[in-house]
């Protein structure tokens, strides 16, 4: 049975990583349930964890971020839409789910923050860029009421209210979005494969390359440890040439 549920975590493109961590805390489960006498032996002790590579998150450059963020140039509904999803993405770091999940009482253009939920539904404030602002007021104002009026009632299935839309005024998935992503990359003449995660890697290592503090960028991408904030300090080249410069008697 376990078996066939990391077949469908892999079907289904789920990361050998995160596969992993699911059999750890389901084989803690089980460990658990024998020492309740729940269970008289754990049905996946010996079960193998999936393999996953250390390899550092693959980051875009500035350039190739601001070809992307200029392609969906037109003021079509969905082109504001997906530009100032692109901006989330990139000027607040924020995971795709994080972006499509908002709801209009979650974003204040004045006080310029949006209020992400995360995993495990913990809510963080992140603040947002002027660009972000701006495109989010234009996707408001000249975008989002023309999706909405599509819209057939009920559609929401008890939502607040969702800021990003389908042509058809329901709520956008992630599915709906990355075949957009794909095709602006592939507009901008950017090399590496895009996808939405892509961009937070990005923000939070230009972030680093900038000069700011790693419990900034922590509480920013609402990890729960600094550790898993720390490998954006292996992935900035020039964080590392400071490093070595300042600390090396040779350098």
């Amino acid at each position: 049975m376990v078996e066939s549920y990391l077949a469908l975590l892999k079907s289904k493109g789920i990361s050998a990583r995160s596969s992993a961590q699911a059999v750890v805390v389901l084989r803690q489960f089980f460990k658990w349930s024998v020492g309740q006498g729940i269970i008289s032996e754990n049905p996946i002790e010996d079960l193998d964890i999936p393999k996953f590579s250390n390899a550092l998150p693959v980051v875009l450059s500035e350039t190739d971020v601001k070809d992307v963020l200029n392609t969906p140039l037109d003021n079509s509904p969905v082109g504001l839409r997906d530009r100032a999803i692109l901006e989330l993405l990139y000027g607040s770091g924020l995971r795709i789910s994080e972006a499509l999940g908002l709801d209009i009482a979650d974003v204040n253009l004045v006080a310029q923050f949006v209020i992400a939920k995360g995993k495990g539904n913990k809510q963080r404030i992140v603040p947002i860029s002027p660009p972000c602002r701006d495109a989010i007021e234009q996707y408001l104002t000249d975008g989002r009421p023309l999706l909405i009026a599509k819209r057939r009632p009920p559609s929401t299935k008890g939502r607040r209210d969702p800021m990003f839309v389908t042509a058809r005024g329901t709520v956008l998935t992630r599915q709906g979005f990355f075949k957009n992503l794909k095709k602006y990359g592939l507009e901008a003449g950017v090399v590496k494969a895009l996808s939405p995660h892509k961009f937070r890697h990005s923000f939070a290592t230009h972030l680093v390359e900038g000069g700011a503090d790693l419990r900034s960028v922590q509480e920013m991408l609402g990890h729960a440890s600094i550790a898993t904030t720390e490998i954006y300090t292996h992935v900035s080249r020039g964080h590392l040439k400071k490093v070595y410069k300042k600390a090396h008697p040779r350098a």
